[in-house]
Parts: structure tokens; sequence; C-alpha cells
């Protein structure tokens, strides 16, 4: 009887939480919501600008480490071929 009395405290307590969490959630979007509607949009300044040069930087950086891993595969490659080569060699 206790333990059922403690399975079912638990229970209820796990409910209550979950309710109180939904809730919690309700009340956040909606806040959101209305803050959203009470919100006034402008247009964008005139001078907006574009961080072009630390984008053209890491499109560098990106091609850098594209190529560096080319000439790992290639040197790979040649390692590899190397070897076979040595193989068919002491045969």
């Amino acid at each position: 009887r206790v333990d059922q009395l403690k399975y079912d405290v638990q229970h209820l307590q796990t409910a209550l939480r979950n309710f109180q969490h939904r809730r919690y959630i309700r009340e956040q979007q909606e806040r959101q919501r209305e803050e959203l509607l009470a919100r006034t949009f402008t247009t964008n300044d005139s001078d907006t600008t574009i961080p072009i040069d630390e984008t053209l930087q890491f499109n560098e950086s990106l091609q850098n480490a594209h190529r560096g891993m080319d000439d790992l595969i290639g040197s790979g490659t040649n390692i590899l071929q190397g070897l076979r080569d040595q193989r068919v060699t002491l045969k």
C-alpha cells in the first residue's frame, strides 16, 4: 500500500511538472508574440555594409585547406605506388 502511494505521488509530481513546463512555454510564446506585434519595424539604414573581407579570407582559407588535402592524398598515392613497385621488384 505504501509503495502504491509513493508511486502515485511520484506520478502526480511528474504530471504537475509537465503541466507547469507546458504552461511556462505557452506563456513565453505569447509574450514573444506580443513583443513582435508591438514592435515597430523601420527600413534599413542607407549605409548597410557587408563584411566581404572576412568572407573572402574564410573562403581562401577553405581553398588552401582543400589544396592541402589534395596534396596529402596525392603524396599518399605516390607512396603506395612506390611500395607496390618495390614489392614487384622484390618478388
